[in-house]
């Protein structure tokens, strides 16, 4: 197989991220207590009706100049006065009409017992965002985020699980190959889970079982009788229907001829009723260059 033919599109996140962000633009003028129970409000409305944890707290607040709003004080709704406020609420998740429904509800209502705003001076937009558009610290891309939270909470509960998310085995394969890390991606792997590895490489073979697997990626593959050093970079992971492919670029210093190398690596993951069913090295040992 050519290994253009390996090469999908890129993995995309079919589960959404639970993350409310909230911008508040209201009239300036407006006293640092008015303005904190405002914000209050809307939080606690996004608590009790969307099931937001407590600690996701993530808000901007503008308060703008009278020229810098511009509204209709009537059409769908109204009078409206100039203690109107606009809630633009991004979300990764569809909560749902009923959901939705009950927030506005009881934002209005936290909002008139709070700071006093009259109900008709509360104008709310939600817009959905999938989770790679989100990066929250770090330049860890949301879709990560959601796949280590899923992750640890099974891991957490000891559940065992018949199948795993696209999202989630994006995640354990990028772990396994930035950072050595197995735990993740071991429970994904079928009981017949195949590794083929081209017996023309030292480290060469077939490894049956996850306890194989494990037991190939415990350190770099061929270890110190092959390598004096080894470096691998995830260029990215793609997904297909029926597999992934993880691209590599590494940089070695091998034992038989002690010069630093650079060349890439893909590996073919085939995916079977959500988990993985076998892998295959592609070594690009041709484009290796020195330096």
């Amino acid at each position: 197989m050519d290994l253009k033919d390996l090469l999908g599109s890129p993995e995309s996140v079919k589960r959404g991220l639970p993350m409310p962000f909230v911008e508040i633009s209201l009239a300036r003028g407006k006293s640092a207590g008015y303005v904190e129970e405002v914000s209050r409000a809307v939080h606690d409305a996004l608590v009790a009706e969307l099931n937001m944890k407590p600690d996701d707290n993530f808000q901007l607040i503008r308060q703008c100049d009278p020229n810098e709003m511009v509204f209709s004080r009537s059409f769908r709704g109204g009078p409206r006065t100039g203690n109107w406020i606009v809630f633009r609420i991004t979300d990764g998740v569809d909560r749902g009409d009923r959901a939705k429904r009950r927030l506005y509800k009881t934002l209005v209502r936290l909002l008139h017992e709070g700071p006093g705003v009259d109900p008709a001076d509360v104008f709310v937009m939600i817009t959905l965002t999938p989770p790679e558009n989100f990066s929250f610290a770090d330049g860890v891309i949301g879709s990560d985020v959601l796949a280590a939270e899923a992750l640890e909470a099974a891991r957490d509960e000891s559940a065992v699980r018949s199948a795993y998310t696209r999202a989630e085995m994006a995640y354990a394969l990028t772990e396994l190959f930035a950072h050595h890390d197995r735990d993740l991606i071991l429970p994904m792997l079928r009981d017949d889970f195949v590794l083929d590895v081209p017996a023309s490489l030292p480290y060469g073979g077939e490894f049956v079982g996850p306890e194989a697997f494990g037991n190939f990626f415990a350190g770099v593959p061929g270890g110190s009788e092959v390598w004096e050093s080894f470096e691998s970079r995830v260029d990215q992971v793609l997904g297909g229907d029926d597999h992934f492919t993880v691209q590599l670029t590494n940089r070695a210093v091998p034992k038989a001829t002690g010069k630093m190398r650079v060349f890439h690596n893909l590996w073919l993951f085939e995916i079977a009723a959500g988990r993985l069913a076998g892998a295959r090295l592609y070594a690009d040992t041709a484009a290796a260059t020195t330096d």
